[in-house]
């Protein structure tokens, strides 16, 4: 069934405002999050609203670097939070992209530098400049989190097969309803992804954009022993 994720509680929000109501719906308390496409670190005010202890904030472009961790002084350090457990760091910017595996990749930086992507764009896109940047998979910075939040502009699937979801407990995913990057996925190849491990939709967001869409994913109940 196609865009099987648009569940019926979709609406036209940000995702990070309805954030803190969600983790306590489904359970999930705020310990730590994986962010891949941090960006400038827009998001990192609203994840400190939520309490989490350790922010891992992963970013390719350098040229967002500076901002990114200006975001993390002013509101988490700010903020006092109690220290994350088990020594893990509160803070940590992995200048990387997130894929399958260690390696170097192409960044596509396009005029709109929130569409660049690992992924050449189709038209109307275009790329303005390509940067070589090093590719860490989530599962190598995601100790200490539960929580993972992905805006990888059509490289979701990548993301996912680098991170190991049976550590996670909820993960926030933007996806398209159609491709707009070579190779790119789509809301329900993602849902093929995440359904294939057991996790469920329990709520989605749709951007002013058209046919683009956050979904929230919840990870299945651990097994009995």
């Amino acid at each position: 069934m196609r865009n099987q994720v648009i569940v019926r509680e979709q609406v036209t929000a940000r995702w990070e405002e309805h954030l803190p109501g969600l983790l306590g719906q489904v359970g999930v308390p705020a310990q730590g999050v994986v962010q891949v496409g941090a960006h400038r670190g827009q998001e990192v005010s609203a994840f400190t609203a939520c309490g989490f202890r350790r922010l891992v904030m992963m970013e390719p472009n350098l040229d967002h670097l500076s901002a990114l961790r200006e975001q993390l002084r002013v509101h988490h350090l700010a903020a006092g939070l109690p220290e994350p457990v088990d020594g893990h760091l509160p803070r940590v910017v992995v200048a990387a992209a997130a894929g399958r595996r260690r390696g170097r990749a192409t960044l596509n930086i396009t005029p709109y530098d929130k569409q660049s992507s690992m992924l050449e764009p189709l038209q109307p896109m275009a790329v303005v400049r390509q940067v070589s940047v090093p590719v860490i998979p989530v599962s190598e910075v995601q100790h200490g989190c539960n929580v993972l939040v992905v805006d990888a502009q059509g490289a979701e699937l990548d993301v996912l097969a680098g991170t190991d979801l049976g550590r996670l407990r909820l993960a926030v995913i933007e996806g398209s309803v159609s491709a707009r990057y070579s190779g790119g996925s789509t809301l329900d190849s993602i849902a093929a992804h995440m359904t294939g491990h057991g996790w469920r939709a329990v709520a989605s967001w749709a951007h002013e954009r058209a046919g683009v869409v956050d979904v929230a994913w919840l990870a299945p109940e651990p097994a009995s022993p």
